[in-house]
């Protein structure tokens, strides 16, 4: 019997596809890409506060109330769960999510504050400076 890939037609593997964002009662966290192997590592890594016994062998813990959105199961899950409810140890979000989870500690998004420069401002007259500091604030963001 041969087993199939769920992945396959996943929208992250298309090459063209917005990588989802996983937001935490209305809080962006993170934008979810294909260094993640689970959900539940990718809140992990962002510090999100999430009770897990997955690895000593108890499935269910995890459950997470997904707010909107939906996921694709890597496997099928063991514990028994509703229509708006996940388990992030073996699962992966198929579009942007919100979990019902707090954001409080959690390495969230941070969108750089700058100045728009006006309609007669050039990007010569904004100082080099500044658009370092923002373009790696960003890349910091996106590599989390």
């Amino acid at each position: 019997m041969t087993k199939l890939n769920p992945l396959k037609s996943h929208p992250l593997n298309s090459p063209f596809a917005k990588a989802p964002i996983v937001r935490l009662q209305g809080q962006p966290v993170l934008l979810f890409t294909q260094q993640h192997n689970s959900l539940l590592q990718a809140l992990e890594a962002k510090k999100v506060r999430i009770f897990s016994e997955c690895r000593s062998g108890f499935c269910g813990a995890c459950k997470t109330k997904v707010l909107s959105g939906s996921v694709t199961y890597l496997t099928e899950p063991l514990a028994k769960l509703k229509a708006d409810e996940c388990l992030p140890c073996c699962c992966i979000p198929s579009e942007d999510l919100e979990l019902d989870l707090s954001p409080e500690g959690a390495a969230v998004v941070a969108y750089p504050r700058c100045k728009t420069p006006s309609l007669t401002q050039t990007s010569s007259s904004i100082p080099k400076h500044n658009l370092k500091a923002v373009a790696l604030q960003v890349k910091e963001t996106i590599e989390d």
